[in-house]
């Protein structure tokens, strides 16, 4: 497929002008490698049975919010690694209820961390919140590294991370769910905000004013983004998992969520529709769909093996 009618599609299923599609946008949705999941494989998955969160024993008001609320748990886990999960922009660690109880049910040592006023500050000060937290864990657990699982921005902040601030070498696997990696478009990121198209002045000031800086951090070209990646996508020694969904019209085009390497086996890039064709699933409920979080249990449990 040639870069024009490659974008002649993008545009007309976001309903974008083609042109507004940065050139290393579509180069990168273009050439990424993308891991099919064999008709077997996510027949497997898709049977595997989801953990229902316990209330056994627990009083009424923490009973009736724990659907929606997150509470790190430090008791030993069976896996040799804790993982931690990282929000995405506007959200908290609450959105990672469901996830996390699967995980537990899995024997996975599972924490949570907020961070950015809701993972809306500059993220190179996020970074410095993520290093602390998954610092304070390993210490606890005495685990030399951790596995990390972040959505939407929470990826992204995670690889600045580990090739800023040194956290590469604490990470044993890294699982993005729905990350600009490549970056997004303004209007992608400005999506939840508008329902016609505006001007870009316009959009630019809805998104400072719900957002804040780090969205304007995940569009396309940002510093911030090219400072993760000038290097490569990958770094040595770490594992990747990503995940996207083609229904995503925040991450535009998903395909940026993928990453490259040239070290077979070290990334694994895939769909949430190779497992469930047809599904829609859209960008904020990645974390919590149930797709998703098979996919994830696949997952770490290859991490073991």
């Amino acid at each position: 497929m040639d870069a024009s009618t490659f974008r002649d599609q993008i545009a007309k299923f976001w309903t974008i002008n083609p042109e507004d599609l940065p050139e290393e946008l579509v180069r990168h949705a273009e050439n990424v490698v993308v891991n099919r999941l064999p008709l077997s494989v996510a027949q497997e998955i898709g049977e595997t049975p989801l953990a229902e969160a316990s209330s056994k024993g627990i009083p009424l008001v923490p009973k009736v919010r724990q659907k929606s609320y997150f509470e790190d748990d430090y008791r030993p886990a069976d896996k040799p690694w804790p993982v931690v999960l990282i929000h995405g922009t506007a959200s908290s660690r609450d959105y990672w209820h469901a996830l996390a109880s699967n995980l537990r049910e899995d024997g996975w040592g599972v924490y949570a961390l907020n961070f950015g006023n809701h993972g809306t500050g500059l993220m190179e000060d996020s970074a410095t919140q993520v290093d602390a937290f998954i610092s304070g864990v390993l210490a606890h657990t005495g685990a030399d590294k951790a596995i990390l699982i972040g959505h939407s921005q929470g990826g992204l902040l995670a690889r600045y991370w580990m090739r800023k601030l040194g956290g590469a070498t604490k990470t044993k696997h890294l699982v993005c769910l729905s990350s600009p990696n490549h970056g997004t478009t303004l209007g992608g990121i400005a999506s939840p905000l508008v329902t016609t198209k505006v001007a870009e002045k316009a959009m630019t000031a809805l998104v400072s004013a719900f957002l804040g800086p780090a969205a304007f951090q995940q569009i396309a070209g940002s510093d911030l983004l090219r400072m993760t990646n000038e290097e490569g996508d990958v770094d040595e020694n770490v594992t990747y998992t990503c995940i996207a969904t083609h229904s995503d019209s925040i991450v535009q085009p998903p395909e940026t969520c993928f990453l490259n390497s040239n070290v077979e086996g070290q990334v694994n890039n895939m769909w949430v529709q190779d497992l469930d064709p047809g599904t829609t699933v859209l960008h904020e409920e990645m974390p919590r769909d149930k797709r998703v979080i098979r996919l994830v249990r696949a997952a770490l449990r290859g991490v073991c093996d």
